[in-house]
C-alpha cells in the first residue's frame, strides 16, 4: 500500500506537467487577453417573435458571471462589449390537437459579436438552438421560450470560452 501511495505522489507532478505541455488550460483564456469585464448591449431582435430578446437578455445577465470569468460592467468601464441579435425564430406545430398545439418546437438563430474597446471584433459566431414542448405534460410555448433563452445564453457563454481567442482567429 505504501508503494502505491509513493508511486502516486511521484507520478502526480509529471501528470500535471504532461497536461500543461499538451496545451490544455483552465478557465476561459479571456484574462490572458486582458478581458475581465464585458458590457452587455440590449439584445436585438430581427424577428416577428416579440419579447424573446428580453428573455435572452435576462438569461445572459444571469449566465455570463456564472459560466465565464467575465464580470458585467457598464460600456464605459468594460474591456469589451457583447452584441447579440436574434436573427431568426420559428415555431412549428408537430402535433395539432383540441388545444392550439399539443406538441411543437421553437427554434432560433442568434448572432453574437464580442467587440474590444478599440472597436475591433474579437469573436463572431452564429449559434442555433431548438426546444420542444408538449402540452400533455405541462409544457407550452411560454416554457419553451424560457428554455430556449436559457440554452442560448449558455451557448453564448460557452462561445466566450476563449479557445478561438487564443487561436487568434476569433471567427
Amino acid at each position: 500500500m505504501r508503494r502505491r501511495l509513493r508511486a502516486v505522489r511521484l507520478a502526480a507532478p509529471f501528470a500535471a506537467l504532461a497536461l500543461a505541455a499538451c496545451g490544455y488550460t483552465f478557465g476561459s483564456g479571456l484574462r490572458e487577453r486582458g478581458l475581465r469585464t464585458v458590457a452587455l448591449t440590449l439584445v436585438g431582435n430581427e424577428t416577428w417573435r416579440q419579447r424573446l430578446e428580453v428573455e435572452l437578455s435576462a438569461a445572459l445577465a444571469r449566465e455570463l458571471p456564472v459560466s465565464t470569468d467575465l464580470r458585467l460592467a457598464t460600456a464605459a468601464q468594460a474591456d469589451a462589449t457583447l452584441e447579440v441579435t436574434i436573427a431568426e425564430a420559428k415555431e412549428r406545430t408537430l402535433v395539432p390537437g383540441a388545444t392550439p398545439v399539443l406538441e411543437g418546437t421553437l427554434a432560433a438563430a442568434v448572432s453574437m459579436r464580442l467587440v474590444g474597446r478599440d472597436g475591433k471584433p474579437l469573436l463572431e459566431r452564429v449559434l442555433l438552438d431548438r426546444t420542444e414542448f408538449r402540452d400533455p405534460i405541462g409544457e407550452n410555448l411560454t416554457s419553451a421560450r424560457a428554455e430556449l433563452a436559457n440554452d442560448l445564453a449558455r451557448k453564448i457563454a460557452l462561445a466566450l470560452d476563449g479557445r478561438a481567442l487564443r487561436a487568434g482567429t476569433g471567427r
